[in-house]
This record gives C-alpha cells, sequence and structure tokens, in this order.
C-alpha cells in the first residue's frame, strides 16, 4: 500500500492562511505559495511502482455523517437555472448587450416552486468564469453591479422552503484560461482549447480547459472556501471535472513534475493502452483525479459537515477508479435524448452501481440538444414536449433517482415561460408517484458485469466492444421485460452479488484475479455465467494471457480469432439457449470477429462458426462451415455457464436485429436455471422496473411507455408524443404476489389472475407511466 506523507500546506488565496491539504504529500497535487508553483514531498519511486493501485480509505460519504443534509433522500425535484453568461466588459462581442436587467430572483423561486420544484440549483460560477456574488477571489459579473444573487436567492429560497444549491464550474473556465500556468496542454504543446470556428456562426464558441492539477486548483478551492463561509444554502453541485479528466495524458508544466517526482519516469508519449509505461501513466491518471475530487469534496465537508456535495459526471469515463464517487453525497449524471432510452435506463443503473446506498440524480434537459453523433447540435432553444420530459424523469424516478430539470435564463434574466408551461405537468406526475419510487429494494435476476479495467486498460476497440457490449445485453433483456442489474467489479469481487442468479461478462476482456475467483466460487455454488468473446483474455493489469483466465470455468481454451468481418454463428442443435431461432440458418455477426476456441470434455457445442463467402461484392453471404464452435453450453458445480464466440451484446447493440436478442434473452435464462420471477408481455419500448418491499411485504412495478416516434433505444429522435398501447400483462411469482393490486396514485383496485405459479395482472390501456403496487 502506497503511504502518502504529508506536505506543507499551501497558503489560501482568499485568507492568506494555510489550508489543510487533504492528499497528503503526493507529488501531483500542487499548491501556491507566494506566487510560485510548489511541489510537495517527493515519493519513493519503487514504492509508487510496486504500490497497489488501492487508495488509502475513503469514508463513503453516502453513509449519513453528523448534521449532513439528507434532502437528496426525500424524493427531490431539482430545477438548474443555468448562468453561463460571458461579461460585456471585457468578453463581449459585436452586437452583445448587457444582461440580466429584468432578474428579479423573487419571482423566480414562485415560478420554480409554482413549477413543483422542491430545489434549486444556481450557478455561483459559471463556466466563463464570471461569479454571481460578491466574490474577493473571482471576477464578478459587472452586469450585476452591487447585486449579490447567491444572497438574494438564499434568501427566496429560505422564505419558501426549498432546497437551494450553489453551482461550481471546475475544468472549463474561460477566465482562469487566461493564466498560461493553469492551462490543460496537449501532447503537441498546445492549450488545450475546443472550437467552432464556422463562419455561418452568431459567433465562436470556445471551450477552454483548464488544469486541476495546477494552480488551477487552489482557486476553485478558494471559489468553494469563500462560498461556505459567507452563504446559508445546503450543497453544491461542481461541474466539468471531466473537461479536464479526460484530457489524457496533459502535458502541463505541473503534470509533469509531478508525474516525474512520483515514478521518476516522464510522462509518455506514445501509446497508452497497449505498452507498460502507457499503462503506469494510466493507473497514476486514475489515482490522480480521485484523489483531486476528494480533495476538493472533503474541504467543503471539513468547513460544513451540513452541506451535500456532488459532481456532474459521475464515475462512468475510463480514466475514473470505482472508488472517484466515493466521497459524493450522492451521484449525478446528465442526459441528452438522442442517446436513447434503452441507454437512459442503463445510465440510471449504472448510478446505482457506483453508490447503491444513495440515490441518484439524472438531468433531464430542456432543450433539444443531440450529443455527438451526425445531428449533433450545440445548444437549441426550443422547449421539449411535457410527454417527452415526463417520459425520461419517469425511467429515472423508476429506476431509483430523482430528476434535474436544466434550464438556462434568459438574456435579461427572466425564465422562459414556454419552459415552464412544459416542466410543470411533468413535474406534478413525478410528485405524484413518487411516494412508490425506491421503496425496498430491485427484485434481483440478472446481472451485467460493467469492467472498468476493460474500460481502462484494454486496447481501443476492445473498450468499445465491452462499452457496447454492456448496453446491447442491458437493451435486450429491458426490451425482454427481465429484472436486469449492472455490478461493478469492486461488488463482484467481494461477492456482493444482490440476489443475481445469472452474471453476464460480455467482452469483458479484463478480468482482475479477485473478480475471477469470485465469478467461479459464484457458478460452483449455483450461479449462472454467460460469458462471451475474449473475456477474461487478459488480467487485471490489461496483460495478454496465453488463454482465458475462465478458461476452466467456460470449458474452452482460447485458439484465436476468425480472420475476416461478417462470419456467423450457425445454430445447429435443438436446446433452450436456440429455441426460437432456425436451426442451420447462420446468424451474421457483422463487422466484428469471433474468438476461435478448442471445448473441454463435458462442454457441449450447440452451433459453430461459418465462414463469409470471399469476392461476392453484395454482401458475404455464409459460405464455409468451420469446426470451431460457436456456442458452448456446459454445467459447473451447481450452476450453469454458456459461453459465445462472438460479442453478442455489442454486436445487438451496433445492429439490432431481434435474433441477438433472443439468442442473449435465452442464454440468460438457461443459465440463471429459472425463468425470471417477474415480466411483462408488452411492446420492447415499454420499460418494467419492479422492486420489493419486505418490511410493508409489498412489490411495486414501474411501467414506463416510451413509445413514440423517432425512438429507438440508441441514437434517437425527438420524442412529439407518447403512443398509448393496449392490453399489457405482468407476471409475478408467488413470493412476490399479494392480495390486492391497486395503481397507484388513483389507488383504483385492479383485477388479477392467480394460480400456483404466481399472480397475473392485466393493465388495459398505458398511457406514460403506470405504477402497481401489490400487497
Amino acid at each position: 500500500m502506497l503511504i502518502l506523507q504529508p506536505a506543507p500546506a499551501p497558503e489560501c488565496m482568499l485568507t492568506g492562511r494555510p489550508t489543510r491539504t487533504l492528499l497528503g504529500g503526493i507529488s501531483a497535487l500542487v499548491g501556491i505559495e507566494g506566487g510560485t508553483l510548489r511541489i510537495p514531498t517527493m515519493i519513493n519511486r519503487r514504492e509508487f511502482l510496486s504500490a497497489a493501485v488501492a487508495l488509502p480509505h475513503i469514508r463513503d460519504a453516502s453513509k449519513p455523517a453528523e448534521m449532513r443534509g439528507d434532502w437528496f433522500r426525500k424524493q427531490p425535484r431539482v430545477f438548474l437555472l443555468d448562468f453561463q453568461l460571458p461579461d460585456p466588459l471585457d468578453q463581449g462581442a459585436p452586437g452583445m448587450p448587457h444582461f440580466l436587467k429584468n432578474l428579479d430572483p423573487e419571482k423566480i423561486v414562485g415560478q420554480v416552486t409554482s413549477a413543483g420544484a422542491s430545489a434549486l440549483l444556481v450557478h455561483a460560477k459559471c463556466n466563463q468564469g464570471n461569479a454571481y456574488y460578491n466574490t474577493k477571489v473571482g471576477h464578478k459579473h459587472s452586469d450585476l453591479g452591487d447585486r449579490d444573487l447567491m444572497a438574494e436567492f438564499s434568501r427566496q429560497c429560505r422564505k419558501r422552503g426549498l432546497t437551494i444549491l450553489y453551482y461550481v464550474q471546475l475544468a472549463r473556465d474561460r477566465r482562469s484560461f487566461d493564466y498560461p500556468e493553469r492551462r490543460a496542454i496537449n501532447a503537441s504543446g498546445q492549450p488545450v482549447l475546443l472550437r467552432r470556428d464556422n463562419p455561418l456562426l452568431a459567433s465562436r464558441e470556445e471551450r477552454p480547459v483548464v488544469c486541476l492539477n495546477g494552480p488551477h486548483r487552489q482557486y476553485i478551492k478558494d471559489i468553494l472556501t469563500e462560498l461556505v463561509r459567507n452563504y446559508d444554502f445546503d450543497g453544491f453541485w461542481l461541474d466539468g471535472y471531466n473537461w479536464w479528466g479526460r484530457v489524457i495524458p496533459c502535458f502541463c508544466e505541473a503534470c509533469r513534475r509531478s508525474y516525474k517526482r512520483d515514478t521518476g519516469e516522464e510522462i509518455p508519449r506514445g501509446p497508452l493502452y497497449t505498452t507498460e509505461a502507457g499503462k503506469r501513466y494510466l493507473r497514476w491518471r486514475r489515482r490522480l483525479n480521485t484523489l483531486i475530487l476528494r480533495e476538493l469534496i472533503e474541504l467543503v465537508h471539513s468547513l460544513n459537515p451540513r452541506l451535500t456535495v456532488t459532481h456532474n459526471g459521475s464515475a462512468l469515463g475510463p480514466l475514473s477508479d470505482w472508488d472517484f464517487c466515493d466521497s459524493d453525497d450522492y451521484v449525478s449524471h446528465e442526459y441528452h435524448f438522442n442517446e436513447g432510452y434503452g441507454n437512459l435506463s442503463l445510465l440510471c443503473r449504472k448510478q446505482w452501481a457506483l453508490k447503491p446506498s444513495a440515490p441518484f440524480e439524472i438531468e433531464i434537459w430542456r432543450f433539444a440538444d443531440r450529443l455527438g453523433g451526425t445531428r449533433a447540435t450545440s445548444r437549441s432553444y426550443q422547449v421539449r414536449s411535457a410527454d417527452a420530459l415526463l417520459t425520461e424523469m419517469a425511467s429515472v424516478v423508476a429506476n431509483g433517482g430523482f430528476p434535474q430539470y436544466y434550464d438556462q435564463i434568459k438574456p435579461d434574466g427572466a425564465i422562459e415561460a414556454k419552459s415552464l408551461e412544459a416542466l410543470t405537468p411533468a413535474f406534478r406526475e413525478v410528485a405524484a408517484r413518487q411516494p412508490w419510487a425506491r421503496v425496498g429494494k430491485p427484485i434481483p435476476y440478472a446481472a451485467i458485469l460493467w469492467s472498468k479495467t476493460t474500460e481502462g486498460f484494454a486496447p481501443a476497440d476492445s473498450q468499445a466492444l465491452h462499452r457496447d457490449g454492456l448496453a446491447g445485453c442491458f437493451h435486450a433483456l429491458l426490451e425482454s421485460h427481465v429484472p436486469v442489474a449492472v455490478i461493478s467489479e469492486r461488488d463482484a469481487a467481494a461477492s456482493r452479488w444482490d440476489g443475481a442468479v445469472v452474471v453476464i461478462l460480455d467482452a469483458a476482456e479484463c478480468l482482475p484475479e479477485d473478480c475471477a475467483r469470485a465469478l467461479e466460487q459464484f457458478v460452483k455454488q449455483g450461479g449462472g455465467l454467460v460469458a462471451t468473446h475474449r473475456s477474461s483474455l487478459r488480467d487485471g493489469d490489461g496483460n495478454l494471457l496465453n488463454n482465458f483466465r475462465l478458461s476452466e470455468l467456460l470449458g474452452a481454451d482460447f485458439s484465436g480469432m476468425t480472420e475476416k468481418w461478417y462470419s456467423y454463428i450457425n445454430p445447429e442443435k435443438h436446446h433452450p439457449v436456440t429455441a426460437g431461432l432456425t436451426l442451420d440458418f447462420p446468424i451474421c455477426v457483422e463487422e466484428t470477429l469471433q474468438t476461435r476456441v478448442r471445448a473441454h470434455a463435458g462442454t457441449q457445442a450447440l452451433g459453430t462458426i461459418i465462414n463469409p463467402l470471399p469476392g461476392f461484392h453484395m454482401g458475404y453471404p455464409p459460405h464455409e462451415r468451420t469446426e470451431a464452435p460457436a456456442l458452448l453450453v456446459r454445467n459447473h458445480g451447481k450452476g450453469r455457464v454458456i459461453y459465445v464466440a462472438a460479442p453478442l451484446g455489442a454486436v445487438y447493440y451496433r445492429w439490432n436485429h431481434f435474433d441477438y436478442k433472443r439468442l442473449i434473452a435465452n442464454a440468460t435464462e438457461w443459465a440463471a436455471g429459472c425463468p425470471p420471477p417477474v415480466w411483462a408481455r408488452a411492446p420492447h419500448t415499454v420499460e418494467m422496473t419492479a422492486w420489493r418491499d419486505e418490511q410493508a411485504r409489498r412489490t411495486v412495478i414501474h411501467l414506463v411507455n416510451r413509445t413514440g416516434a423517432g425512438l429507438p433505444s440508441a441514437e434517437a429522435g425527438l420524442m412529439h408524443e407518447v403512443i398509448p398501447v393496449w392490453g399489457i400483462e405482468v407476471y409475478l411469482d408467488a413470493r412476490y404476489a399479494g392480495a390486492v393490486v391497486k395503481s397507484q396514485p388513483s389507488g383504483r383496485v385492479l383485477a388479477a389472475r392467480r394460480d400456483n405459479r404466481g399472480l397475473t395482472i392485466r393493465i388495459e390501456r398505458l398511457d406514460v407511466w403506470e405504477v402497481l403496487e401489490i400487497a
């Protein structure tokens, strides 16, 4: 274990007094003393390189601390009012007006309250580097004059009983970027400045990125300290960490010096994921990211234990360890509609996996913005429909989270009335159903392993396969209305399966040893395993192995890869895994390769790989049957294992054919050894989540209808309205059945059919969101 030695504390830029350095002596964390860069005490290089990557113990901030606010545990509805305003004094452009002339915090708080919000999140410091309060540290927006918006908004929220939260931008800061020593630097030695220079834009767009490992971090700490000491509020929402967190590597002076002092090496300029030097840097950087975020959050907690802190982005990025969010009181992440409803549900389950002990927050945008893709938009002004907002918020609440609505102040300081018109009915429906949200625990069945090790240390194409594979398997089971969870490597290593009876590894190429041992024990004791492609072909450090680490469990040895895309899975034997598929009708795996394996004795092959026909220029039809198995099944101990040579989840995510989904669902149920305890007969655009409250002896099922034009589960079009669905049936195992079924919040009693296996409930019409309470 690496022992971090204490270092002299830097002086606070606000008070001039020493500040506590929470990170100890890791030289990556620099301070400012007398206007010069300070590098703390150097760590021994051999200690660093031989140390485990585990961090010193980080307290799970979701465990109630003395005096910590618990507003986020009370089913809140958050309204984020965005102030990202350049200052005309020195950031203006021709034709830019002065801002905020009609700003009225009392009116805004009244409007937000009337719309159904229970918490207001306002900007204290924005990405332009401007502050909206009386600051001695930063630059106050000149259009405010003598006004102090933090004081005004806090006062009005206290009058109305609203939770008040402050937004602080961390790493995307236009003013801080003016200081050369604060800039993030890329491998070419250039500052990281993302631009859009199209002359058809009303003005050039710039996204400057500063480094949180250098002097800018002390500036952020001083901003946080100033706000904590001078204002009455309930918590911070920190944005933009990942703007710097994904600058890999950062070659600023602070990062180069700290890496040299910690490791004795220069930051590598070559490949990161395929070289030992690159992997050393990745481990160092992941650890550094966690420690910097921890320092900022613990600074706030040390100054005022009552305040809550979270950051936007949770730990979804590959350069964050499992403990990246441990200091957050709850986790938060933004969502954009074109990511698709399946990915919204997956985002929710990932947030649960990061911190199951606390509710999570998902940001739902007012704007018709597309994140990436071929139709990306920067910031659309239009307001989306109430139906579109409600379906997304419903999915968040049904999965155990709470919604944040993201709106932007008008240049004159008012709120757009049309935005409030769309939000109010959505928040009203959310509030009516929140009493039946996050009751007890999700009913368990299948769990998909989320391998951050693969995302962080495998080659780039393998990272993408796993990300898409996790999503594809999740979508397949979500659309099949089967209970499915996402499980972290941290929980898997500790055998915290949370009742799951089957675990899925889709293209999880890097598998830490503790996870491998836990999976072997899980199957031996009766659990099921579905593994695909190159799962466990690398160790936890990303090193390529000669054979699968799980070869004995899978009943197969790795012998190579197919040579060309468009090979096929050919199902050849009747079996529950191949049910519903046409035997000897090959299933193409499109632009992916399959593994070639040798089956162990006692392992049954259900199908083989077929190679594509070469030289045919109208597609690649099946041609040559090989002896390489494509589907293998076996019993192991008390459990069942199925191995698929293709990255099946990734193939489904990318090409979406029904045959892939059927194969994933069949494999999951066969490996589980039992049918799911709750499932629904409904279109795949209906989402079902099921919860069990053992203390109250009740089951709660949420049905969310995402049926609308242009809404596939992946990259999506804009929903205009919801199309009702008729004749849905929900089936419950006897363990979760009760005497009475009610539709909530109306309390209307629903008819149900009972037999010795359980309960069948019929819902004649589903509009947007139905909550069933069975007790």
